[in-house]
């Protein structure tokens, strides 16, 4: 895949369109995308023991309990999560939510190595039938990593900001933002999503205070490298000294 350059004001409102789409389907598609996953993951292993061996069945079985107690353990934090947004109660659920990317991290590694396992042995004219299940897979759970991005930016907003502030918030970016744009998909669509930062931050801004938290919560973003992280934060520190 072509490496894209990183470009912080994209990154920003592209995190900040994962936000508005997550507050508009009410933090509900994660429920939904998670199904698909797990049916997904159950197709794999039909196939796995079609091909396999047992020594291979052995180490998929392996695999996947390792998936499936990892799966379980995001599912928690996730639920606990979004009821305590939803309740708009999110004291010291930050601290928690920061054991997220951990747990992510772990099943990215586990996918990598079960998709690897079923290219060993399923026969040539099935291959491209596993690439696209795991096609799916990727992107099911590329979906709900976005989502979980958006709760994290929610969580920082409750924790720094009152109620009020959050709901202000919320209404100036789903009145601003696009959300018919994917993050590839920005790059091409850059002219607009410049535009929609433009008329966010003139509305936003007016409320200086708010709008630098904001900031300083969108330059903690976990899908960062370290150097990407260090540009977010110039650009943030940027941006607080143009508003003035």
């Amino acid at each position: 895949m072509e490496q894209k350059e990183f470009n912080p004001i994209i990154e920003a409102v592209v995190s900040i369109r994962h936000y508005a789409i997550a507050m508009s389907n009410n933090w509900s598609s994660m429920k939904a995308v998670g199904a698909v996953l797990k049916d997904d993951i159950e197709k794999a292993t039909n196939m796995v023991k079609a091909y396999g061996s047992d020594s291979t069945i052995h180490q998929w079985a392996s695999e996947r309990i390792g998936f499936d107690a990892t799966k379980s353990q995001l599912q928690e934090i996730m639920n606990q999560t979004i009821s305590k947004i939803k309740n708009k109660s999110a004291k010291g659920l930050l601290q928690d939510w920061n054991t997220y990317p951990g747990y992510v991290s772990k099943i990215e590694s586990t996918y990598e190595r079960m998709k690897e396992l079923g290219f060993a042995v399923v026969p040539e004219n099935r291959n491209e039938e596993w690439a696209n299940l795991w096609k799916n897979i990727h992107l099911a759970h590329t979906k709900m990593v976005e989502e979980a991005e958006a709760i994290g930016i929610q969580l920082g907003l409750m924790e720094q900001c009152s109620p009020d502030e959050v709901d202000e918030l919320s209404d100036t970016i789903l009145k601003h933002i696009p959300i018919k744009y994917s993050r590839e998909e920005a790059h091409k669509y850059t002219d607009d999503y410049m535009e929609a930062y433009a008329q966010l931050k003139k509305e936003a801004s007016q409320k200086k205070n708010l709008w630098d938290r904001f900031l300083d919560i969108l330059a903690g973003g976990t899908q960062q490298t370290p150097a990407q992280r260090v540009m977010m934060q110039r650009w943030v520190d940027g941006e607080k000294g143009d508003a003035n």
